[in-house]
């Protein structure tokens, strides 16, 4: 087309200084591109040059290098919208950063972001807000390196519409709450406020209802009402699950101050928005077996060099001289066991050719809710993200799709918790990239003890040994939790104990939280304001840790010999990358108010915790009750106990018979087929 051969045009460069709590008309700014060259391609520092900021023309020195400046979005540029379809081949939003540190920003489209509004209510207030990525430009080099960034927002359909489907063709608003950039070397994002209401009208030269009219695009900034928020997280595991023995229930929660006035102005919290990517560990061994420590290490993230035979079961390695297993004793002449690594064929359990965690503590004890983790030989938080990002073994199942791609998929399941899934209006919650919105009174959060599911004599045996069968199995209480809690003075009254117990919390964040709610309700000065402190319960998940034998096929003659208990365990956890408040909903006698939040992204990895039943646990009186019991069936028995024996080796038998029946069908198959 005729049109799309002009010079094209840039308008509305709109200054956006951070804080401000009102912004003024912006000029329209108008420079020539170069037709050959797309404008994405375009030099950040010839495009400054050559626009106007806040009225007045660009000038470098009014943006220099200051080690205690912040990072700043100085213009926000509408570029080439038509309200024709047809002639929006070159629209597009663009971003311009000034860094005043002179931070090495990364230019990976995925780990640098805008959110901005995508839906409105009739009287034109945001109802929504999404990120989109920001992709790379261009930056300044040379004496000004890295002062200066230029983004174009990648846009994306959201209920299938994109940003020029929702603009008014008159009036294209944009509602901008913040950017989040990541700096190279950093874990996560730091999110910037930008806090603008971005108004265009008119249309740049060649884009409006006469093609030959010269530009009359112009932009008013606003200001748009954000919240600033520091978000922590902390965590509670209950003692039991329904699921049974070695599971638990993992609540977790982040907390941060929200200023007293939204409350007073628009009343209680109704809806928090979140998003994050969650995925499930595999296998995490601690041990504080040194010896068996020394011999596994070379073998962790590695395969262990045999294949599997005809029926799925994996040979003993000698070279390592240790096997894993966890129920692996002798029923008759089979050996079975319910997970196991380097047991050998042998065995008939849940194979486990390759471990990628290993984590050498001091002892191991069951599970204490208030005891510090290390004490108990646990692994804290830290040291598990740290191996987390450093792990570069094996890339068998890929990488991830956060963070700069390098974090290994080989150390997660390949799903997430069955009851973790949810997809409908408020969100979608699966592994990897999750949002959604919470409501206070409709998104309730449950633990369900084990002792709710009313199990029976044999299903505590089964899960918790004999002398659960006879105690009634560990008595605990379900618990059901609003996602939305305010915190009261009241809630923070007693022992560090007593408050962790009553808000569902890690003991060990206690003081954290207490600090935090006395720094919200203390105001001091004129500059400071009462703030008001929610806790924000947004998971619930399978936490699974259970008791390991550490064997020594070659050691001594007595089983016992060979069998290390104690020492070992396995456990498995729900984890949480880049969590992110988006907005926060008000409700004020049902009037609906949403703001954005600013808030940089946050990664969740809990502490590492030992099972709480490590051993049967039998007390002597359990001990001779059994033994009692046991006289007592014989006793009434013993007319037909021979029939009774023989039947239960013949259920003990059967899988034997089965697999050596198969084997001889394989022989014979291939023997005919020869």
């Amino acid at each position: 087309m005729r049109i799309l051969t002009k010079k094209l045009f840039i308008a509305a460069m709109a200054l956006l200084i951070m804080a401000m709590p009102l912004f003024t008309t912006m000029t329209t700014v108008v420079y020539a591109a170069n037709e050959a060259v797309p404008y994405e391609k375009t030099d950040v520092l010839e495009d400054l040059s050559s626009s106007t900021v806040k009225g007045v023309p660009f000038d470098m020195v009014n943006y220099p290098f200051n080690d205690n400046g912040e990072i700043q979005v100085i213009s926000f540029v509408e570029y080439c919208y038509s309200y024709k379809a047809n002639m929006r081949g070159n629209y597009g939003l663009y971003i311009y950063i000034y860094n005043p540190k002179g931070l090495n920003l990364s230019i990976k489209e995925t780990q640098n972001k805008i959110q901005m509004a995508v839906s409105y209510d009739a009287d034109g207030n945001p109802t929504n807000y999404e990120k989109f990525n920001l992709k790379y430009c261009s930056k300044s080099t040379g004496d000004y390196n890295n002062l200066f960034y230029k983004f174009k927002v990648i846009d994306r359909e959201i209920n299938g519409t994109t940003f020029s489907d929702r603009v008014n063709s008159n009036a294209r608003r944009y509602d901008v709450s913040g950017v989040e950039l990541t700096t190279y070397g950093a874990s996560s994002a730091t999110d910037y406020g930008v806090c603008g209401t971005y108004i265009f009208t008119g249309f740049a030269e060649g884009y409006g209802p006469d093609e030959n009219a010269k530009s009359t695009l112009s932009c008013d900034v606003e200001y748009l009402e954000t919240i600033e928020l520091s978000v922590k997280h902390t965590f509670y595991r209950s003692e039991t699950s329904a699921l049974g023995a070695g599971h638990q229930n993992q609540l977790d929660t982040v907390y941060f101050s929200v200023p007293k006035r939204f409350f007073d102005r628009y009343g209680t919290l109704q809806r928090i928005k979140a998003e994050w990517y969650e995925y499930k560990t595999k296998e995490i061994l601690v041990t504080s077996n040194s010896d068996f420590y020394n011999a596994a290490s070379p073998y962790i993230g590695v395969p262990l060099g045999n294949s599997p035979n005809e029926y799925g079961l994996y040979e003993y390695v000698e070279d390592i001289g240790y096997s894993l297993g966890i129920g692996a004793g002798k029923a008759g002449d089979m050996y079975v066991a319910q997970w196991g690594w380097n047991l050998g064929d042998g065995y008939l359990h849940v194979p486990t050719n390759v471990l990628y965690y290993m984590f050498l503590v001091d002892n191991i004890e069951e599970y204490d809710p208030y005891a510090e983790t290390v004490t108990i030989g646990g692994v804290q938080s830290n040291d598990l993200y740290e191996w987390i990002k450093n792990y570069s073994k094996s890339y068998t199942s890929g990488r991830l799709p956060i963070k700069d791609g390098n974090i290994s998929a080989d150390l997660f399941e390949s799903d997430i918790d069955a009851s973790r899934k949810m997809n409908n209006e408020n969100g979608v919650i699966k592994m990897g990239y999750s949002y959604y919105d919470f409501d206070a009174d409709v998104d309730l959060q449950t633990l369900q003890s084990w002792s709710s599911t009313s199990p029976s004599f044999w299903d505590n045996w089964l899960n918790f040994g004999l002398g659960a069968a006879f105690t009634g199995g560990p008595n605990e209480e379900s618990k059901t939790v609003a996602p939305i809690q305010i915190l009261k003075a009241s809630d923070l009254t007693g022992t560090n104990t007593e408050i962790a117990e009553r808000l569902l919390v890690n003991v060990s964040d206690v003081d954290s939280i207490k600090a935090e709610y006395n720094n919200a309700t203390t105001v001091s000065g004129a500059s400071d304001e009462e703030m008001v402190v929610v806790m924000f319960r947004f998971a619930t998940s399978d936490y699974y840790s259970e008791a390991v034998d550490i064997i020594e096929p070659n050691a001594g003659f007595l089983w016992s010999d060979k069998h290390i208990e104690g020492e070992a365990y396995i456990a498995q956890e729900s984890v949480f990358f880049d969590f992110d408040i988006i907005q926060l909903t008000f409700n004020k006698d049902g009037d609906y108010t949403v703001i954005p939040v600013v808030s940089s992204p946050i990664d969740i990895v809990n502490d590492v915790t030992p099972p709480t039943n490590i051993s049967d646990g039998l007390e002597w009186w359990q001990i001779i009750l059994a033994i009692l019991l046991v006289v007592l069936l014989l006793a009434l028995c013993y007319p037909i106990l021979p029939y009774v024996i023989q039947g239960v080796l013949w259920v003990i038998m059967l899988p034997v018979k089965l697999v050596k029946a198969i084997s001889k069908g394989v022989k014979k198959f291939k023997q005919n087929k020869e």
